[in-house]
Order: C-alpha cells, then sequence, then structure tokens
C-alpha cells in the first residue's frame, strides 16, 4: 500500500459501480477511481448490484467475490448471461489468492482480476486498459449498427427506386418522361432543385428540365417554357475539355460528384452560379451531380440536383453519401428509360423515311408506267407536231 498516488484518470466522465461488502474497501476504491466527471456509486451485495445494473448504465464494474446472499460469482454469472449487461466489463478484486478463483471469474467473463491489497497504480492501468477495450468494442458495435443501418435504408429505397424505374419505362411522353428523372430523383434526396441535361452529336449539354421549388421555377419539359441559358460545351475551340464546370466534368468523367458547398470550392468554376444567386437572392449550396450512362458505360446526359434540404429543421444540408448509390440506380434506370425511347424514335424516323422512300419510288413506277404507254407516246408526238408547225 506504499505506492505512489494515483495519477489523473485517463478517462473522464465515465461510470463506475463498486460492489463490496466492506465499507473500507468501497472508500478506497473510490479515493483512486475518483476524477474530474466520474460518477462512483456503491452496492453493498451482489443483489444491490444487480438491480442497479438494471436502472443505471455503467462503464466498469469492479466486483468483490465474497458477500452475503448473492456473492460476486452470481452478479458476474448473471451479467454476462443478460445481452443488456454483457457488453460491460467486470474487474474482480478480491482478497481470494487461489488459482481456481481466478481462472472461474476469467472463464466466467471477467475482464481482469486483482487481488487485495491492490496496488492503487496496478489498478488504476487496468482499469484504462480495460476502458481502451471497452472504448473500442463500442466504437465497432456503433460502426456496425449505422452499417446496417446504411444498409438497410439503402435496400428500403432500392426497393422505392425500381418501382420508379418500372414508371419511367412505362412512360411514352419524351418531355414528361425527363420530368419523372428530374422530379423522383428530387424527390428522393429531398432536394429543393435540380437540373437535366442531355448530351448533344456536337459535343455539348442542353438543359431540357429546370425545377426550383423556392424560387418556383418550371422550365422544359411539359411546361413549355424554354430555358434561357446557351447549352455548356464540353471541349473549348482547342479541342481541350472542359473540366471547368461540374456537370460538364461528370458528362466526360462519367463520375458522380458530391459537393457539400459551392461557396468552399475551388476546384470548379462557380461563377455563373454565384452571379444567378446575387441575380435573384438564391443560395446554391449543396450540389449532387450524376451521369447517365448507357449500357455501352457512354454518357447520354446529366442529372444535377441542388440544395438537399434537412428533413426536420428545412436548412440546407450536404447530400448524403448513403444515397449515391440509390441515385446512381435511379440514374441507370431513367437512362435506360430514355435510350429506350431514343431508340423508339429513331426506329420510327426510320419507318418514315423508308415511308416516304417506297411512296416516292412507287410514284416513279406510276409516272414510268404511264409515260410508256401508247396512248401517251401518241400525245407525246401530237405535242412535237404543234410545236413544229408553231
Amino acid at each position: 500500500m506504499n505506492d505512489a498516488p494515483p495519477t489523473t484518470p485517463k478517462y473522464e466522465h465515465v461510470s463506475y459501480l463498486v460492489v463490496d461488502d466492506n465499507e473500507t474497501n468501497r472508500l478506497l476504491l473510490m479515493h483512486v477511481l475518483k476524477g474530474e466527471g466520474c460518477v462512483i456509486e456503491f452496492a453493498e451485495d451482489g443483489r444491490e448490484a444487480l438491480d442497479k445494473l438494471q436502472q443505471k448504465n455503467f462503464d466498469v464494474v469492479l466486483l468483490d467475490l465474497m458477500m452475503p446472499e448473492v456473492d460476486g460469482y452470481e452478479v458476474l454469472r448473471q451479467m454476462k448471461a443478460d445481452k443488456s449487461l454483457r457488453h460491460i466489463p467486470a474487474i474482480v478484486v478480491s482478497a481470494l489468492e487461489n488459482m481456481d478463483s481466478i481462472v472461474t471469474c476469467i472463464q466466467m467473463g471477467a475482464e481482469d482480476y486483482l487481488t487485495k491489497p491492490f496496488s492503487p497504480v496496478l489498478l488504476k492501468a487496468r482499469v484504462d486498459a480495460c476502458l481502451e477495450k471497452k472504448r473500442l468494442r463500442d466504437m465497432q458495435v456503433q460502426s456496425m449498427m449505422q452499417l446496417e443501418k446504411e444498409k438497410k435504408r439503402v435496400d428500403d429505397l432500392l426497393q422505392v427506386v425500381i418501382p420508379i424505374g418500372v414508371a419511367l419505362s412505362a412512360e411514352k411522353d419524351f418531355n414528361r418522361l425527363l420530368e419523372k428523372i428530374l422530379l423522383e430523383a428530387k424527390t428522393l434526396c429531398n432536394a429543393d432543385a435540380g437540373t437535366l441535361y442531355l448530351q448533344t452529336d456536337d459535343n455539348q449539354l442542353r438543359f431540357v428540365i429546370m425545377r426550383n421549388d423556392s424560387l418556383k421555377i418550371a422550365l422544359g419539359g411539359t411546361t413549355g417554357e424554354p430555358i434561357p441559358f446557351p447549352p455548356l460545351n464540353l471541349y473549348d475551340d482547342k479541342g481541350i475539355p472542359n473540366h471547368h464546370n461540374v456537370a460538364t466534368y461528370t458528362a466526360l468523367s462519367g463520375a458522380t460528384v458530391n459537393i457539400p458547398d459551392a461557396y468552399q470550392r475551388q476546384d470548379f468554376d462557380f461563377s455563373g452560379t454565384h452571379a444567378f444567386d446575387k441575380r435573384t437572392g438564391y443560395r446554391s449550396t449543396s450540389f449532387l451531380t450524376i451521369p447517365l450512362k448507357d449500357g455501352a458505360n457512354q454518357v447520354i446526359g446529366v442529372l444535377q440536383l441542388l440544395n438537399a434540404m434537412d428533413a426536420d429543421t428545412g436548412k440546407i444540408v450536404p447530400f448524403d453519401l448513403g444515397f449515391h448509390q440509390v441515385i446512381e440506380s435511379m440514374a441507370t434506370l431513367a437512362t435506360v428509360a430514355l435510350k429506350a425511347y431514343i431508340r423508339e424514335e429513331a426506329l420510327r424516323a426510320q419507318i418514315e423515311k423508308l415511308k416516304i422512300e417506297v411512296d416516292e419510288a412507287k410514284k416513279s413506277r406510276e409516272v414510268a408506267e404511264i409515260t410508256e404507254t401508247d396512248y401517251f407516246q401518241q400525245l407525246q408526238e401530237k405535242v412535237r407536231k404543234l410545236r413544229a408547225q408553231g
């Protein structure tokens, strides 16, 4: 007991439960454990300890073995049998020095075993090591829970995306199809605004749909309202790719870009966006820009969502990274629908062209049949004679 006094606890705001029927031992343990923000509670026997464990959350239990009625072995047994308690580390502090007791406690799930009289420095070191292990376990459990939560959310959202894909595939009106793609994506991400671009044959991104709920802007698509912005060039006059604009960068690279705050990004040119904000009083903050790729991995358009809104506060927040897979899946389904529509339109155009060609051929054939008749030849001969006489 002549060890140096314990140092300041490494971990603050720790909740301890000290279980010992001897008041002197309880006070000594309190002296070793006390520190700023620490909470120490006592139990004088096993029954009281189990009651307190059911009522409150503790980070560590320091447990004596020899106690009346319910001893430390039984407390340890019940703790490890209870799913809600088994994660709490228990350090046995007992006067029993025999190896059988030590082995039994460790086998039952005790984190550590110290014999009385104990070294305060050693006890503190064991407690700190125990807390570190608990911290790492808690982080692992929390990460697993978060992973499961995200997985479930993505799975749930995919169940929403699939019907959307079916609805998109069934849409026969091109403008309504384009609107559905943008509006469904906005709904999934709770975005305030969005733009849909289609890539043209001359390497431009053409604005086809624009929506902004806050500014009550609805342009393109079924609205019949033209979009007053010129197309975005994918290349400059020298053929250099335009990576300055986030939409053209996405079209060229085929990569999704998530920007939490456009006013903090220097790698893209948002001068046009800032000018729009200054003119309208809007603030374009968070961006999610997604390529629309066909089966050959070629980009045919770009979907850009703007200003994700927190459902509870209504404030602008960054787009959730967990939504990437969901929105990209929806974009893939949307691209399938777009390509199918474009193919159908191309086929209709080919059929119409073929029909015209057939009609022209038929007309030519009919004309040839007429001009080759004896009657027509006689008329032509009469016309020639009349012209000669005149």
